[in-house]
């Protein structure tokens, strides 16, 4: 947790980026975009099953609603657009997701993956409940 801990320290004072740390260790940050939007991404380390440490990322991009049908199908016909991550399903929200390894992460391309993440998930958002919800 030291050597993520000290990663996000890096990028942040690099890129001029506040997070902000949870209890559980985890860090959130909002990306603010020249359209007057902004879009929440919780980033977390795990680990990967061999045991790698993998920072993954995180950005809401809708609450679910009942009739799901058309949102799964929505979903995987964009995820295989996408140069990065992938939609998922986190609780009851549709998410934008990602992960790299924390070995291989340096400060750019960690920034590559966040903005990436962020810009998509708000453009995705934007497209499908036409307000932004954070």
């Amino acid at each position: 947790m030291e050597v993520f801990d000290g990663f996000i320290s890096a990028v942040a004072k690099e890129f001029r980026i506040k997070f902000h740390k949870d209890s559980k260790g985890s860090y959130s940050t909002t990306i603010e975009f020249d359209n007057n939007r902004q879009q929440d991404v919780l980033i977390t380390l795990r680990k990967d099953e061999s045991g790698d440490g993998m920072i993954s990322y995180y950005s809401i991009v809708c609450r679910l609603k009942k009739d799901l049908c058309e949102l799964y199908k929505y979903a995987l016909q964009i995820n295989s657009t996408l140069d990065y991550g992938a939609l998922s399903l986190m609780d009851d929200s549709l998410v934008l997701r990602s992960s790299i390894l924390l070995e291989d992460c340096d400060p750019m391309r960690f920034m590559k993956s966040l903005t990436y993440i962020a810009a998509k998930a708000d453009e995705l958002e934007e497209s499908m409940v036409s307000q932004d919800l954070n």
